[in-house]
């Protein structure tokens, strides 16, 4: 399972279409592939948390980023809110082993057959290096992070030219001369959160070398990060005339679609990262016979109030993701898939019982295979106690908030 935040086919397709991201354009051609229906709110800690457990939120117990505790105090969701079991902790009772890296909500990490490094880990970038060990909790088991810390590397300048993205503060300040960066708090964090995503590709190499596992998943958020600024990328002028009178122009459809290509054309070098991690992942001759999901949580929505996949109105859909399916017995094609089918679908492949109470369906048609359903319902076993690192915590709420999810 291979997730990328926030991609969706209205900006990759337009880089298709010219002929961009060659590895991308010829495994859509090979796989099923859906518009990804997800589900409001379309945050990414309930959805990522929905798609790991194929169930709706009221049952998995997430229902935002952050939550109220006494005394008004804000709180990031932990994996100890979490009250249905992730597929890992399904697998992990059939004696399966996983690998599973930078999910959102999975701190502190699951206690199973594996290797899970939480998403509070890739925070190690922030901490001064005498102090990392102090987020030795972040990752199970804890001898996992002494060896993933030495793959820890800091020299911004090194990673972008080692990933192959730009330096987006200096393209904002090219497009907007004379404004200082750090009134756009996005873009005043956006090194720190290129270089995260840095670090889950390098962590990602060494474990998937290195592991043997029955399901490998890995997460990566650049997709989502850099289109939260990306009409900042494109001239305020263009921008303003665009979302004048509110929004005239974007009920033209060719009006909407030229930005979008030009929102497209800013996104090429996040996608053409994309790109080249799934080349790298799928051509690796150890997963030949592998399954692969490929899939993001939501897209974006061009609407009058801007470019967003949260608190739209009403009349505006939830933004489908990507999804893509490649396998041995897989039939390529445009498919129906939304995010609570991923969890059904992998039980099903490995042969295992269906939980009745999941929501969704295992998208039995796209195999050439055919299994035998059972159902049953699985319990969250409950290992992690209601606690929290309130270190960790800070930096969660002040990475939100140079998002734009909370104020």
């Amino acid at each position: 399972m291979l997730g990328f935040d926030g991609a969706n086919w209205p900006t990759i397709d337009p880089l298709l279409a010219a002929g961009k991201l060659p590895f991308l354009r010829k495994l859509k051609e090979e796989s099923a592939w859906a518009d990804f229906q997800t589900d409001r709110p379309t945050k990414s800690s309930v959805i990522w948390t929905c798609i790991a457990t194929g169930k709706r939120m009221i049952k998995h117990g997430i229902f935002d980023f952050t939550y109220m505790k006494k005394n008004k105090i804000q709180i990031p969701y932990s994996n100890a809110e979490k009250r249905e079991p992730s597929i890992w902790q399904i697998l992990d009772r059939f004696r399966k082993r996983s690998v599973v890296i930078n999910w959102y909500v999975t701190y502190p990490p699951d206690h199973v057959n594996g290797v899970v490094v939480s998403n509070q880990f890739r925070k190690i970038i922030l901490e001064d290096p005498a102090q990392a060990n102090t987020l030795d909790d972040t990752v199970y088991p804890k001898i996992a992070f002494y060896r993933l810390k030495p793959f820890v590397r800091r020299n911004y300048q090194r990673t972008i030219r080692r990933i192959g993205l730009p330096d987006f503060p200096t393209l904002y300040q090219k497009t907007h001369p004379g404004k200082d960066i750090r009134d756009s708090i996005i873009q005043k964090n956006a090194r720190i959160l290129v270089m995260q995503d840095a670090l889950v590709e390098d962590i990602t190499d060494q474990l998937f070398k290195t592991e043997t596992a029955d399901m490998y998943i890995t997460y990566f958020r650049l997709p989502d990060v850099v289109q939260h600024f990306v009409m900042r990328l494109l001239p305020d002028g263009d921008i303003e005339k665009m979302f004048a009178n509110g929004g005239v122009r974007l009920r033209d459809p060719e009006q909407k679609k030229a930005l979008l290509a030009r929102a497209s054309a800013a996104l090429e070098s996040t996608y053409s990262y994309m790109d080249r991690l799934l080349q790298k992942y799928m051509s690796n001759p150890r997963f030949k016979d592998a399954y692969f999901f490929i899939m993001s949580d939501h897209g974006f929505s061009l609407y009058s109030g801007g470019y967003s996949h949260y608190n739209l109105p009403k009349e505006v859909a939830p933004p489908p993701g990507i999804l893509l399916i490649k396998g041995p017995t897989v039939k390529p094609g445009m498919i129906n898939a939304s995010i609570y089918d991923i969890a059904p679908t992998i039980l099903y492949l490995f042969g295992m019982p269906l939980d009745r109470n999941m929501d969704g369906r295992p998208l039995r048609d796209i195999f050439k295979i055919s299994r035998k359903l059972n159902y049953t319902v699985y319990k969250l076993n409950k290992q992690i106690t209601n606690t929290h690192n309130l270190h960790v915590d800070q930096e969660e709420i002040e990475e939100l908030k140079a998002l734009g999810y909370i104020n």
